[in-house]
Parts: structure tokens; C-alpha cells; sequence
């Protein structure tokens, strides 16, 4: 399943590709100067070698094939969720990694002349499009409709969404899983012809321009996947 957004991963394949590697190789060398240790690296690091060899696989027209590409797709979305875990952990909020470092790993780099953006105080509202075909439209408006028109409340850089894929009906916080980030009020996720007829359960909450989260969405919205 793919998520359509805007984000400081590149998702463009030709993007994608040199800037995960540059990302690993600038953190295995400055990591330590960073205070991470090698360890926090490692699983990046196997990962990045196996979409490496997929990706290489996939681009030789000797070896392309559709399992090739799904495999190199697969690979990919491994390294993304890995990549994210590890910037949030290790980098976003790491006081260690300078503008300098920012700049060469080609993260955001933030503005210190600025006051700093207060934490969210509202929530998301969210609605499920299922006019498609194996495709989740999500789109967000403000609980208190501070921007009647659309658009995102002051201070809010976009919205996380997280879900529950089938099953039960989620108990508790533990079971969502994080989905991704959105600048817009609006994200397009698809989904398998083998996930046709199953439920996700999603809440939201806005994130401002520190990353920050604000509160929750009220209750839990539910769709199933047409």
C-alpha cells in the first residue's frame, strides 16, 4: 500500500534513491559525534543494502519484471518506515546535529529567529472518501473551525494520520500504528485487491512546525476498503 503526500522523504524513485543513501553514509560517519551509537544504525544500514540490490535489480532491464519491481517496492517501504523511526529517535530533536548537519543529510532545517509555534490546543476532525476503488481519500478539517474555509489552523505544519488495519476494533493507543504526515488537509492511501472488504480504523491529531503533536481526533473513524 502506498500513501500519497508531501514530506521530507522524498518519494520519487530517482530522489528516493540517492538521498536514503546519502542519509546512511553521513550517519555512519558523524553518528557517533551525533551521540548515536552503531547500533542505532545497524538495521538502517541492512536495510538500505537490500533496497539497494532491488532497486539496482529492478532498473536493469535484463532483470526487471513485476516481481522485481514489487520486491524493490517492498524494500522500499521497509527503509521508509525505518528511516522515519530513525530521524524521529535520533535526528528531528537532536540537539547535537547542527544546521550544518542538516543541510548535508537534506533535512528540515528549522528557524531559530522565529518564536516557536505553541503545541496544537485543537483536533482534527476527519472524513473517509471510498468513491475509489482499493483507495482511502482521508481528509481533515479543525474542531473548532478556526479556518472555515479549509486550509490548516494557525501555527499547524499538517497532521498525522495513524490506523488499525482488520481485525477487532482497536482497544487502546497500542493498537493503531503510524500511517505518515501530511502538509495538506488531505491524504490519499491505496490499498491491495487482497485488503478489498476490510475495515481501518484511523484517528488523527495536528502537528505544528517543531513536530510537535496536539490532541487527539474525537473517538475513532472507521471505512471499509472498497
Amino acid at each position: 500500500m502506498t500513501v500519497t503526500t508531501h514530506d521530507y522523504i522524498p518519494t520519487k524513485e530517482r530522489i528516493f534513491y540517492p538521498w536514503s543513501k546519502n542519509l546512511v553514509n553521513v550517519s555512519k560517519v558523524k553518528g557517533v559525534q551525533w551521540g548515536i551509537l552503531p547500533t542505532d544504525t545497524e538495521n538502517l544500514d541492512m536495510l538500505f543494502s537490500i533496497y539497494e540490490t532491488k532497486y539496482q535489480i529492478s532498473i536493469d532491464p535484463a532483470t526487471r519484471t513485476a516481481v522485481t519491481v514489487q520486491e524493490k517496492n517492498d524494500a522500499k517501504k521497509a527503509l521508509t518506515s525505518a528511516i522515519r523511526e530513525y530521524c524521529m529517535g535520533h535526528l528531528l530533536h537532536n540537539h547535537l546535529v547542527t544546521d550544518s548537519d542538516r543541510k548535508l543529510l537534506e533535512l528540515p532545517v528549522y528557524d531559530h529567529t522565529h518564536t516557536p509555534a505553541p503545541l496544537p490546543h485543537t483536533a482534527p476532525v476527519g472524513i473517509v472518501d471510498t468513491s475509489a476503488h482499493q483507495r482511502h481519500t482521508l481528509r481533515v478539517t479543525d474542531s473548532v473551525e478556526e479556518r472555515p474555509r479549509g486550509g490548516l489552523p494557525k501555527h499547524v505544519s499538517g497532521f498525522e494520520a495513524w490506523r488499525k488495519v482488520g481485525g477487532a476494533p482497536p482497544a487502546d493507543d497500542d493498537d493503531f500504528e503510524y500511517l505518515n504526515f501530511s502538509s495538506t488537509t488531505s491524504m490519499v492511501v491505496e490499498y491491495t485487491y487482497g485488503q478489498v472488504g476490510v475495515t481501518v480504523w484511523y484517528r488523527f491529531r495536528w502537528v505544528n512546525s517543531r513536530n510537535q503533536p496536539g490532541p487527539w481526533s474525537e473517538g475513532v473513524l472507521s471505512a471499509v476498503i472498497p
